[in-house]
C-alpha cells in the first residue's frame, strides 16, 4: 500500500510539474540524400519531468545515445524540435548554448573522459573554469563532491593512478560541479567490474533520490532497469514502447554487496526486457544475443528468426546454416562462409549440451546426481578452455557451478568466484575467461527452462 502511494503520488506531482525535457516527432538523420543515407532517430516523442530517473534501454546502434546527445545540444536534429524548460532550443543563442552545456546539464562518459595530465582535483574544477567561479570557490566545491564520494586522499593523483571506479566517481563529481538540473549518463558502468558498477549504480541512486537531480540513464544491460522510474526501450532508431517500474518507487533500492541485479530465474530476466515475447522468442533472442558481434539490426533480427525456426525444429542445421550464409540481398543473413559455419556449429553444439542436460535433470532426488549434472555442466563449459586447471580449481569450479545451478548465488557472484584468486575463496580464472564462462551457463540455463513442459 505505502508503495503504491509514493507511486501516485510521484505520477501526479509529474503531471501538476512542467517538463524539463520534451521531443516532438525528433529525427536525425546522416548523409542525408546520400546512397549511404543512415537514419539514426525517427519519429522520437519523450517527456521527462523534474527528478525522475530515466533509462533509455535497447541494443548497440538503436539510437539512444543519440538521443542523449540530441537532447544535450551537441547532435543538431534533422527534423522535428527539442524542447528544454519550455524552449524550442531551435531559438536558443550561442549563451542559451553554452548555458545549457555548462550549467542545465552534466554528463558521465563510459570511458570517463578524464584528462590524464591533470590531477584529480583539477579535473572537477575544470568545468568550473568557464562559468568563472573564483579558484578558491572551485576548490572547495571540488574536494566536497570527493569527500562525498569516498576518494578525497586521491585528489593530487593524476586519474591513471585510480581504479576503473575510482575514476568514474571523479567523472561523476566533475559533472556535478556547476550542480546541473539534470545528469546525462552514457554506458557510465560499461567499463567497470561488477562491485565498481554497483557502487557507481548505487551513487547515481542517491543524486537522484537525495541532491533531486533528473537522470537520464542509456544503457544496453538489462540488469539496471530497476533503477528507474521510467523506462524507453528502444529499437531501430524508434522508441518501441514506455514502461512505468513496477516496483513503484523511484530510482529502486541500494544494492548490497553481493546482491544480484536482476531475477535468478532466466526467463524472468529476458522477459523483463522484452516483456511482449513468448517463450520460444525469448529464447531465440538469448542465443541470438549470444552470437551477434558486428551485425547490423537488420541481419540480427533475420538471425533471430532463424534462431526461433532451429529451436521449433522447423529448419535442420543445415538449413539454418544456408539462411546464414545466404547474401542479405536474396533474404539472408549475409554472413560469410566461415562466419555461418562457426555459428551453426557453435549453436548446434550448445543445442546438444541443452538436450544431455535435460535428459540428465529429469531425476535429482539426491545430491549425488546433482553432483553428476553440475559434473556435466563443468564438461560443457570447460571445452572451449585451452588452459589446464589445478585440482583445486576443478574442485571450486564445481562447487560454485553448483551453486549457481541451484539458486545458492546470483550470476554476478559467480562470474565474481571465477575471476577471485584461489586463495581468496575463487577459482581463479583470467577476467576474460570468466566472463566468457559465466555468459555460456547463462545462456544454457535460459534455454533448459521449461525444456520439460
Amino acid at each position: 500500500m505505502a508503495e503504491a502511494f509514493v507511486s501516485l503520488i510521484h505520477f501526479v506531482y509529474n503531471i501538476a510539474m512542467d517538463s524539463l525535457i520534451k521531443t516532438e516527432n525528433l529525427k536525425v538523420i546522416y548523409n542525408r540524400g546520400k546512397d549511404n543515407e543512415f537514419v539514426a532517430l525517427n519519429g522520437i516523442d519523450i517527456e521527462i519531468f523534474p527528478e525522475e530517473y530515466i533509462i533509455f534501454f535497447g541494443p548497440s546502434g538503436c539510437g539512444k545515445s543519440t538521443l542523449l546527445y540530441t537532447i544535450l545540444g551537441l547532435q543538431p536534429p534533422s527534423e522535428g524540435k527539442v524542447f528544454i524548460n519550455g524552449r524550442d532550443t531551435a531559438e536558443f543563442t550561442e549563451r542559451d548554448k553554452n548555458e545549457q552545456t555548462s550549467k542545465f546539464f552534466g554528463i558521465i562518459f563510459q570511458n570517463f573522459n578524464l584528462i590524464y595530465s591533470l590531477n584529480v582535483l583539477d579535473n572537477i574544477t575544470l568545468p568550473e573554469v568557464f562559468i568563472d567561479k573564483p579558484l578558491k570557490q572551485r576548490k572547495e566545491v571540488a574536494f566536497a563532491l570527493l569527500k562525498r564520494f569516498g576518494i578525497e586522499t586521491r585528489a593530487a593523483n593524476l586519474p591513471g593512478a585510480l581504479s576503473g571506479g575510482q575514476q568514474q566517481r571523479v567523472a561523476i563529481s566533475r559533472a556535478l560541479a556547476n550542480d546541473p538540473k539534470v545528469l546525462l549518463a552514457d554506458e557510465p558502468v560499461g567499463n567497470l567490474d561488477s562491485e565498481s558498477a554497483g557502487v557507481v549504480m548505487n551513487t547515481l541512486r542517491d543524486i537522484n533520490r537525495d541532491d533531486k537531480k533528473t537522470i537520464i540513464l542509456v544503457t544496453h544491460d538489462p540488469s539496471y532497469l530497476s533503477f528507474a522510474d521510467r523506462i524507453y526501450y528502444f529499437k531501430d532508431a524508434k522508441i518501441e514502447r514506455m514502461v512505468k517500474n513496477r516496483r513503484g518507487v523511484p530510482g529502486g533500492e541500494p544494492l548490497k554487496p553481493g546482491q544480484a541485479y536482476e531475477p535468478v530465474n532466466e526467463l524472468e530476466k529476458l522477459a523483463r526486457v522484452h516483456a511482449y515475447m513468448n517463450v520460444p522468442q525469448l529464447k531465440a533472442w538469448s542465443l541470438t544475443n549470444y552470437l551477434i558481434q558486428e551485425l547490423t539490426l537488420n541481419q540480427t533480427e533475420r538471425l533471430e528468426r532463424a534462431m526461433e525456426n532451429l529451436l521449433a525444429g522447423k529448419n535442420s542445421e543445415h538449413e539454418f546454416f544456408e539462411f546464414l550464409n545466404k547474401p542479405y540481398s536474396e533474404g539472408g543473413v549475409g554472413l560469410y562462409k566461415t562466419t555461418a559455419v562457426h555459428y551453426t556449429v557453435m549453436i548446434g553444439r550448445i543445442l546438444r549440451e541443452v538436450k544431455l542436460f535435460v535428459e540428465n535433470a529429469k531425476i535429482l532426488d539426491t545430491r549425488e546426481q546433482k553432483e553428476k549434472l553440475v559434473a556435466l555442466l563443468k564438461e560443457f563449459l570447460l571445452e572451449e578452455y585451452k588452459g589446464e586447471l589445478k585440482p583445486a580449481q576443478m574442485e571450486r569450479l564445481q562447487k560454485v557451478i553448483y551453486n549457481r545451478v541451484f539458486g545458492v548465488s546470483t550470476i554476478d557472484e559467480f562470474n565474481r568466484f571465477l575471476d577471485w584468486p584461489l586463495a581468496d575463496g575463487g577459482v581463479g580464472l583470467n577476467i576474460m575467461t570468466a566472463e566468457r564462462m559465466a555468459e555460456k551457463l547463462e545462456i544454457i540455463l535460459a534455454q533448459v527452462y521449461q525444456a520439460q513442459k
